[in-house]
């Protein structure tokens, strides 16, 4: 679920919540990899610090459902091992409605506090639909400082826009983007690699049927992007990469387009 609301809907969407925090989300799973490759870690018991502190790659997501479904994170993973063989990935999430939700929660903030995360990846800014209600970026911005004052590299992770709206997308990014800066750390506008897919091909099912989560084909693309910016490497190679779900045509332009998107500004 999308974090945006407007006030008057909040007894319509509160309920919908909880499915952000990981709910509606697919189970989280362990991985099967050989015995020296650290992986994707369960979202309902803490992180494992040694494999935190021993991964070449040790990634914590902070998101809602945009950030579980279809197992994002351990794609992303799974894209980073493909592109450099023999180095090895962990991925821990923390799910929540808001990123606001972090600063009331122990447990979670000892994650970013307590773990040499490498990398940090924040989503779930509250946002207004409309663009006409403000809503604090005070505990997203202050979340981003802490993680880069404990050593990651941190990037704020903006969504793609609502299906049919125009105009979505760029405001999501927006609001990121000044957080970002306010932070000191990275954006990653994984909505212009949506866009950019799009406009080439805009019957691409980038979407599922609520016109809001990304579908497993959104979510090869989305995960293609942050593998490039993570490891400040040309996504375009991932055409490659071994996804049952697509065809060789649809995994080559996906990952074009991620790569496109990685090299704007």
């Amino acid at each position: 679920m999308r974090p945006n609301f407007e006030p008057f809907a909040l007894c319509l969407v509160f309920p919908l919540l909880t499915g952000c925090g990981g709910a509606d989300g697919p189970p989280a799973t362990l991985l099967t990899e050989p015995p020296n490759v650290i992986s994707f870690s369960s979202v309902s018991v803490p992180s494992n610090p040694s494999q935190v502190r021993a991964a070449d790659y040790s990634i914590l997501f902070v998101g809602n459902s945009h950030t579980s479904g279809h197992n994002l994170p351990g794609l992303v993973s799974e894209m980073i091992r493909f592109r450099k063989p023999g180095k090895t990935t962990y991925a821990h999430v923390l799910s929540v409605g808001f990123l606001e939700d972090v600063e009331h929660n122990p447990s979670y903030r000892e994650e970013i506090e307590s773990r040499p995360w490498k990398f940090v990846v924040l989503q779930a800014q509250k946002i207004s639909t409309s663009g006409t209600h403000e809503y604090s970026r005070n505990e997203g911005i202050d979340l981003a400082k802490r993680a880069k004052k404990h050593g990651a590299n941190v990037f704020f992770f903006s969504e793609w826009g609502l299906k049919d709206k125009p105009g979505d997308g760029p405001r999501q990014e927006k609001v990121y983007a000044e957080m970002a800066r306010a932070a000191g750390v990275n954006l990653a506008g994984v909505g212009r690699a949506w866009d950019i897919a799009l406009s080439e091909r805009p019957n691409l099912t980038l979407y599922e049927a609520d016109g809001n989560h990304q579908s497993p084909v959104g979510a090869f693309l989305t995960a293609a992007f942050l593998c490039g910016k993570i490891t400040g490497e040309c996504p375009e190679a991932l055409g490659t990469f071994p996804d049952a779900t697509l065809g060789e045509a649809d995994r080559k332009f996906l990952a074009q387009c991620a790569a496109k998107a990685v090299k704007i500004p």
